[in-house]
């Protein structure tokens, strides 16, 4: 994935995230997808994704550059 759809992906979640999740995981609709603790959550619970794809992602998300690119939107 190269940045710019990295972006265009970023911009899809904020503007509608179960829309956008649900074309990867399933979550349901008591799922609060604008609490990203709760999404989490129940993607970990349902082994949608593992502790290591979380902690890379993290890793990512904690960047300072994907940071500031992430502050600029």
């Amino acid at each position: 994935m190269d940045i710019n759809e990295m972006m265009n992906a970023y911009q899809r979640l904020r503007s509608n995230p179960r829309e956008m999740l649900a074309s990867r995981f399933n979550i349901p609709n008591d799922v609060d997808v604008n609490n990203p603790n709760d999404i989490l959550q129940h993607l970990l619970n349902t082994g949608q994704v593992s502790q290591d794809q979380v902690n890379k992602m993290m890793m990512i998300r904690n960047n300072p550059m994907i940071q500031k690119m992430l502050n600029n939107n």
